[in-house]
C-alpha cells in the first residue's frame, strides 16, 4: 500500500487529502443525481484519432501501441471520449450526463502541474436552448457555495467573438493567427505592432482597447456599444447580456465578469464559455461552454451540446486550506469492550480504534498520530 511507503507526516497528509477528495466527490455526485443527470463512464484508453482534431492545451499525451500497432492514448479530456461514445452507441437525445474520472497530460517538467488530474463534469447533449448553459451556471453556483468557503467569480466569454472580429480585418489566415495569439498571450507590444496596419479602419479604436476588454459587465457592454463592431458579433453580445441579466436576477450574490480578450477553455467550444475562479487559489475551479459541432467529428450530423468540468484536485486543495482542524481521538479498549468502543467511534468525527496489544503501545500510537487517547481500560488492574 502506498501509505506504508510514506513517512508518518506525509502518510497522514496523504490520508487527509484522499478523504477530503472522496468527500467532495460524494457531494458532487449527490448533487448531480438530484439534478437528474445520468452517470456515464468512458475507458481510460482511447484511440489517438479521437483527439487529433484538437490540441489539448500545451501538454503532450501519454501514448502507447496496441497489439495491432494502433496508437492509443490515456485520455487527456473527458468530453471528447463521451462524444465518441454517444455517437457509437446511438443513444437517443436529448440526454443529461455527469461523470467523475481521471485525465492524463504530460505537463512541462518543474511546472508544478500534475500529470494526472481528477475531473467531475456535466454534459448536456441535444439541447439548443440557452437553458442548457444556464443549467450549468446554476450547478456551478450551487456547488461553489456547497464545497468551499470562498467567493467564486464566474467569468463569461464567447468562443467565436475573437475570430469573428479578426476575420473582418484580413483574410490572411497567418495574420489572423498572429493577432489572436498576441491578444490571448497579452503580448501587448507585439499586438500593437500587428494592429498598426489597420489604424485607418473604424474598428481601430476598439482594437486598441481590446487587450483590456475584461471585467465588470456594465463597463464592457458600454465599451462594446461605443465600438464599430461587425454585425456578425451582435448575437454573441446579445447572448452575454441575456445571461448576465439572468444571473443578476436568479443568483444576485454571484460575482460575474466578462472577458472577450482571452482564448476559450477548449478549442471545440462554439458559443458561450465560462470559467469559475476562487479568490484563494490559482487557476480556475471549473470551466465550460457550448460545443455544437463536436459530435460531427464522429457522425454525419452534429448535435447541440453544453459541457462543464470541475477541477477536483484544486477544489481539494482549497477545502484542505479552509478546513478547521478537528481534534483526533484514538480509542483503546479490550475486546470485551468492543460495543462501547463502537459507540464512541460514532460520537467523534475523527476517532479511530486502537488495535494495540497494551496501553503503552496505544499511547505511542496516539503520540505518532497527534491524537488524544481515550482509554476505556483505565482503572483496570489487569493493565
Amino acid at each position: 500500500m502506498l501509505s506504508n511507503l510514506l513517512p508518518l507526516g506525509t502518510r497522514d497528509e496523504f490520508g487527509r487529502r484522499a478523504a477530503t477528495k472522496q468527500q467532495l466527490i460524494s457531494v458532487i455526485q449527490a448533487h448531480f443525481k438530484q439534478r437528474g443527470l445520468a452517470s456515464i463512464a468512458t475507458p481510460l484508453l482511447e484511440n489517438q484519432a479521437v483527439f487529433d482534431p484538437y490540441q489539448m492545451g500545451n501538454t503532450q499525451l501519454y501514448r502507447l501501441l496496441d497489439p495491432e500497432g494502433q496508437t492509443l492514448v490515456l485520455r487527456p479530456d473527458m468530453t471528447l471520449p463521451i462524444a465518441r461514445f454517444l455517437s457509437a452507441t446511438k443513444v437517443p437525445l436529448p440526454q443529461k450526463f455527469s461523470y467523475v474520472g481521471d485525465i492524463f497530460r504530460v505537463s512541462r517538467r518543474l511546472s508544478g502541474s500534475y500529470n494526472q488530474m481528477t475531473q467531475a463534469g456535466v454534459e448536456l447533449i441535444g439541447y439548443p436552448s440557452l437553458k442548457a448553459e444556464l443549467e450549468c451556471l446554476a450547478i456551478a453556483n450551487q456547488l461553489s457555495a456547497e464545497l468551499i468557503d470562498d467567493e467564486v467569480e464566474i467569468e463569461l466569454g464567447d468562443a467565436q467573438f475573437v475570430q469573428q472580429v479578426v476575420a473582418t480585418l484580413t483574410a490572411d489566415a497567418a495574420e489572423q493567427t498572429a493577432i489572436k495569439q498576441a491578444l490571448f498571450n497579452k503580448q501587448v507590444p507585439q499586438y500593437e505592432t500587428l494592429i498598426a496596419a489597420y489604424q485607418d479602419q473604424a474598428l481601430y479604436p476598439f482594437l486598441q482597447q481590446w487587450p483590456r476588454l475584461f471585467g465588470d459587465p456594465a463597463r464592457i457592454f458600454k465599451q462594446l456599444a461605443a465600438a464599430s463592431l461587425p454585425t456578425v458579433v451582435d448575437n454573441a453580445i446579445a447572448r452575454l447580456k441575456t445571461v448576465v441579466r439572468w444571473m443578476q436576477t436568479t443568483m444576485p450574490e454571484q460575482a460575474v465578469s466578462i472577458d472577450l480578450s482571452s482564448q476559450a477553455p477548449q478549442k471545440y467550444y462554439t458559443g458561450l464559455t465560462f470559467r469559475g475562479y476562487s479568490q484563494a487559489g490559482a487557476g480556475y475551479l471549473f470551466s465550460g461552454g457550448r460545443y455544437d459541432q463536436l459530435l460531427a467529428n464522429f457522425q454525419a450530423t452534429s448535435e447541440p451540446a453544453v459541457g462543464m468540468g470541475l477541477d477536483l484536485d484544486l477544489l481539494t486543495e482549497l477545502a484542505l486550506k479552509q478546513a478547521v482542524p478537528t481534534p483526533r481521538q484514538l480509542i483503546y479498549f479490550r475486546p470485551a469492550q468492543w460495543s462501547q468502543a463502537e459507540r464512541l467511534l460514532l460520537k467523534y468525527q475523527q476517532a479511530s480504534l486502537s488495535l494495540a496489544d497494551n496501553v503503552a503501545a496505544a499511547k505511542q500510537e496516539a503520540a505518532q498520530m497527534g491524537a488524544t487517547l481515550i482509554d476505556l481500560t483505565e482503572g483496570d488492574l489487569d493493565e
